[in-house]
């Protein structure tokens, strides 16, 4: 390569390669990444494949292949994007590579290859179209896919080293950071500082012997951030330009590149460019005859977080221990061999060749005032895609994580993002609308750091989370300052024992002491941004301590010495699914149904209608297989186990008369309350307002999924002479608290459900023919009375509109059934199997609709006006909100409309008289203090759908047993507030020897769809003894970690005792 001597030979030879640079370019390329995270993911297998299929078919004439380091769309890796049409074909298998080939010949697109985004399955054919890249302003980053690396010509045919050749021609190191200051440009390494104001002071800087050293940083010791590393990888020239600028403004003679050992491609990248800068006469002594002397080495640091410190790195460089020194003098003062030292960011010096081309005042106009220029964000975590992004900054971080990052990648809601690395903090999604700048993520809590952005969902503890990064920060403290090195590993002591349920709330007070006081009392930015994850977790989830503590329960299900087995932990009323699951393996039927009973008065109600959250925790279902269908292995036993066969234990009363226990209401709340109460010696008396027990059990959830000699059956063996039930009795009209109370009855327990639709508030709604869910439900479930005619629509998305829906398809003067829901159907609430069997059914799903006007014809009901909705901004619970589409109205004619947006609580009987003296929230829910479930009377408690709102079976029977327990607590004159317990697993049940397990998850029969839709009958039926047993045996037996260990203390005492060893 020639080795130029003046500006001007360099300037002709940069023409030359610009006005060459179109030639042969009329050829489609095919790009691809080849980054370390490309490689990872098998870019070098897709390089193979293309070389030698090319060769082999003599394609070399007709295609082009571009070899780029990282463009940033790493959750797609490995990716093909065809140019000049910008296709991209994600996650290629090397089979489909010959296709792209021939299509990138041909001219055409490979419909089934091209990107799809996984939210709406819509396709995109050109690259900048994609969501990921159409909200990005890729400034930095938009060059690795232009540019080979390894070929200093590459990167001079996207304008490489005009910024150099423009100061060079005319060194001004005035001039240079005048534009740089113009630009606001802050440092990009984490703390901010201005790079114009920090280039000042290094030129004003003197030193002995003129030397002055200039530093890239490239020491990127955040795990999950990998800005600096790609940019290495993918542009080393671009690093190596700002650089030089730099050097010539601070009048450095020698630049280092200070990266981590880790990196091995961006080293050798870094080293293949510096030899060809060298080579060309643009690095070393006397640049281009212009007497200035500036050369760049490569040193290799061990990777130790603390030298992304200034002075750590300065003395690493050095040949010592990376530990920080006092400051001042600072760094630009003093810094290697006692010299002024200038430190700047990778990504601070790939912006400064930008800032010479376009100007500092141009370059100011991207961003907000104070905050100019893009970042790049290394997002990564629970989300659907990840990668690098470069977006402006002042950008909302909910743009970048729901827009740019395609939202939560699961069915969790995204909870937090956390920035700045190890030493950031956590910012909750209720401020994601905050702009992403340096000071606003200070005020939050947090830091800019070099850019990492971790996005959490709620299956992430926040506890864990700082546990990890604070045993991350006291492996890598330095260990200088005491207050860093034993108060980060107290911190993690004191972490750990609040993940382990040992932790009081002292040590939670003694955890945010201990944050603040080192915080204020270390050296270094390291240490004191040490405590940032403690203390904004404990600023915003302060809660989730709370709850590890008190009431010794991970949310989250990570903590493993709170959770135990997760199907255990994940049953509101506590039932140790993993315990009747091993029982049905073994074929003890009668004693897993014991198991069931003895947490569960509804065993075979929840058989067949819990939401079974066991199964969503389930472990078999999180390491990539499918969880164990628990729900109908306990419909399984609870068929094959008569309920009156169980004989619960009872109590009497310890002492004196039994008291006397009024509940309102015989849904699952009242009648499991009832129940606990009566094992315990009280006499109950249940009020129902209906004409038969079983409440929203009977009233609102069709036949065809629970039968009602089920609920029957079940009541049934509930009902014993400590409870006395009176139906078609009504608070608010047949009776009061106040007269209850009056009456003897020592205590109340409202469980009224919740039985009132919600209206649409549209008008004309209150015409003949519109209904609302419950009292259509109700109409036929207790009364027979089929109200559906002709073309039935339904609005809603929740269970209550699809059991709607389905009921009135079975009605016999129906003809079709629609139902219309106001979101996409991913969002809608109804369980996921009840709307696939309402589509197997015929049931018309249509979705983005909104109602805006019922249609009269004649007096009577004919139809909605209706419009087409479309997903807009974000809201706070992560879901995009439904906008309505000016212009998009429609009719759709209807005989019979169903409204089922919600429902409400059943307080009216309490809110019209006032004179019970009970308090309601804003929503029309029952107050109640959430540990006790105490109203603001004493002796009165709530639970249920009256407090919670519509909710679950599950849900409800385990407010009846926990306003139980608080009734008893009442009624004895003990604290209210009951200590928790560790809720782990302690039974030991003997494993089955299996040889093979079949991995697939057992299906659920049901009946033909064409025989089910014409009446009531149970759609669900039973598993086999086979499919049971076999289901039964994938369970991976979680209880085992914990039942195992006391099994084995047990034998081991029991051989002591007897002299065994």
């Amino acid at each position: 390569m020639e080795k130029f001597t003046s500006v001007v030979e360099f300037s002709s030879f940069r023409q030359r390669i610009l006005n060459e640079r179109d030639t042969g370019y009329d050829k489609p390329t095919l790009v691809v990444c080849a980054g370390t995270g490309g490689q990872a993911s098998g870019s070098n297998d897709v390089i193979r494949v293309i070389k030698r299929y090319v060769l082999e078919r003599s394609l070399q004439y007709r295609v082009r292949l571009r070899i780029t380091g990282c463009q940033g769309f790493c959750e797609m890796d490995p990716f093909i994007v065809v140019e000049p049409g910008r296709q991209l074909y994600p996650k290629l298998k090397m089979e489909d590579i010959p296709r792209v080939i021939e299509a990138a010949v041909g001219g055409y697109t490979i419909d089934d290859l091209i990107y799809k985004d996984s939210r709406d399955k819509k396709s995109y054919e050109c690259q900048n179209d994609i969501p990921f890249f159409e909200k990005q302003t890729r400034t930095i980053l938009g060059s690795n896919q232009h540019l080979d690396p390894i070929r200093i010509f590459n990167y001079i045919e996207i304008n490489g080293y005009s910024a150099f050749e423009k100061v060079i021609s005319n060194p001004d190191p005035e001039w240079i950071i005048e534009e740089v200051k113009k630009s606001q440009i802050r440092g990009r390494g984490g703390a901010g500082f201005p790079t114009g104001k920090k280039w000042e002071l290094a030129r004003a800087s003197k030193s002995p012997d003129g030397q002055k050293y200039l530093v890239c940083n490239a020491d990127e010791g955040d795990p999950g951030a990998y800005m600096d590393r790609s940019l290495l990888e993918g542009n080393p020239h671009s690093i190596i330009e700002g650089m030089i600028v730099a050097g010539i403004a601070i009048g450095a003679t020698q630049g280092l590149i200070y990266v981590r050992s880790e990196y091995p491609l961006a080293v050798k990248h870094t080293l293949i460019a510096l030899r060809q800068a060298r080579d060309i006469g643009i690095l070393g002594k006397n640049i281009l005859g212009t007497g200035i002397d500036f050369d760049i080495d490569v040193v290799r640091g061990a990777g130790a977080f603390v030298c992304g410190e200034e002075t750590a790195l300065i003395k690493s460089v050095e040949g010592f221990i990376g530990e920080p020194r006092q400051r001042p003098p600072y760094p630009i003062e003093k810094g290697i061999k006692n010299r002024p030292t200038c430190i700047n960011n990778v990504e601070t010096l790939a912006n400064i060749p930008h800032i010479i081309n376009e100007g500092g005042d141009n370059y100011a106009k991207i961003g907000t005032p104070g905050n100019t220029g893009t970042k790049i964000f290394s997002l990564v975590g629970k989300i659907r895609n990840t990668g690098l992004v470069e977006v402006p900054l002042g950008m909302k971080i909910s743009d970048v994580v729901y827009d740019i990052g395609g939202g939560a990648a699961g069915n969790a809601k995204i909870k937090a993002v956390q920035t700045g690395g190890p030493s950031g903090g956590c910012i909750p999604a209720s401020m994601f609308d905050m702009p992403i700048d340096y000071d606003s993520l200070v005020q939050a809590g947090s830091i800019m750091g070099s850019g990492g952005m971790i996005v959490m969902d709620e299956d992430t503890c926040m506890v864990d989370v700082a546990k990890y990064f604070m045993n991350f920060l006291k492996d890598e403290s330095c260990g200088k300052c005491f207050t860093c090195r034993k108060g980060t590993q107290r911190m993690y002591e004191i972490l750990e024992d609040i993940s382990n349920g040992k932790a009081t709330l002292t040590d939670l007070d003694l955890l945010e002491e201990l944050a603040l006081a080192i915080k204020d009392t270390t050296m270094c930015g390291l240490g004191q941004s040490a405590p940032n994850p403690v203390l904004s977790t404990l600023k915003y989830f302060r809660e989730e301590y709370r709850r590890h503590i008190e009431d010794k329960k991970c949310d989250a299900f990570v903590c493993k010495e709170l959770v135990g087995a997760p199907c255990q932990a994940a049953c509101p009323v506590g039932t140790e699914a993993w315990r009747y699951v091993a029982h049905i393996a073994r074929g003890e039927y009668a004693e897993a149904y014991g198991v069931i009973r003895e947490a569960n008065p509804f065993p075979s109600v929840c058989s067949r209608v819990c939401d079974h959250k066991c199964e969503l925790r389930c472990r078999s279902g999180q390491s990539g297989g499918d969880p164990v269908a628990i729900r109908a292995l306990k419909r399984f036993v609870t068929d094959r186990i008569d309920p009156s066969e169980y004989k619960p234990i009872r109590h009497p009363w310890p002492t004196g008369e039994p008291p006397m226990v009024a509940i309102i209401g015989s849904g699952p709340a009242g009648l499991t309350a009832a129940h606990m109460l009566s094992l315990r010696g009280c006499k109950v008396t249940v009020f129902e307002s209906e004409c038969e027990t079983g409440g929203m059990l009977n009233c609102a959830i069709p036949s065809y999924r629970l039968p009602r000699n089920v609920i029957k059956k079940e009541i049934e063996c509930l009902i014993d002479e400590n409870i006395t039930v009176e139906c078609n009795t009504a608070l608010g009209k047949d009776i009061s608290v106040d007269g209850l109370l009056n009456d003897g009855y020592k205590s109340v327990l409202l469980a009224m459900g919740a039985h009132k639709s919600k209206p649409l508030r549209l008008e004309n709604e209150d015409v003949e023919g519109v209904y609302p869910s419950i009292e259509f439900l109700k109409a036929y479930n207790l009364k027979g009375e089929q109200l559906a005619k002709g073309r039935v629509g339904i609005i809603g998305g929740g269970n209550s509109a699809i059991d709607a829906a389905r009921m009135a398809l079975r009605q016999k003067d129906v003809e079709s059934v629609s139902i219309l829901y106001r979101r996409t159907r991913d969002e809608m609430p109804a369980f996921a199997e009840e709307i696939e069997a309402a589509e197997q059914e015929g049931i018309d799903i249509q979705t983005l609709i909104t109602p805006i006007k019922v249609l009269i014809t004649s007096g009577l009901f004919s139809g909605l006006e209706c419009a087409r909705n479309e997903l807009g901004e974000t809201d706070s619970s992560g879901r995009r909100r439904p906008v309505m589409i000016e212009g998009t109205e429609f009719t759709i004619e209807l005989d019979t409309l169903i409204v089922a947006i919600s429902e409400d609580s059943g307080t009216d009987c309490i809110i019209p008289a006032k004179s019970s003296g009970i308090e309601i929230t804003n929503w029309n829910t029952v107050q109640v203090d959430s540990k006790t479930l105490q109203t603001n009377r004493p002796g009165v408690f709530a639970a249920g759908d009256v407090v919670s709102g519509p909710n679950t079976v599950i849900d409800a029977i385990a407010g009846g047993k926990k306003a139980a327990n608080m009734i008893l607590r009442y009624l004895q004159g003990k604290e209210m507030i009951e200590p928790a317990e560790l809720n782990l697993p302690t039974v030991y049940v003997e494993p089955v020897s299996i040889e093979k397990i079949d991995e697939s998850r057992v299906e659920t029969p049901r009946a033909s769809v064409d025989w089910r839709k014409r009446n009531f009958a149970e759609v669900e039926v039973s598993l086999s003894v086979e499919e049971a047993t076999r289901e039964a045996c994938r369970c991976l037996r979680c209880d085992l970690e914990f039942t195992k260990k006391k099994e084995e203390k047990t034998h081991h005492t029991e051989l002591a005792a007897v002299g065994g060893k």
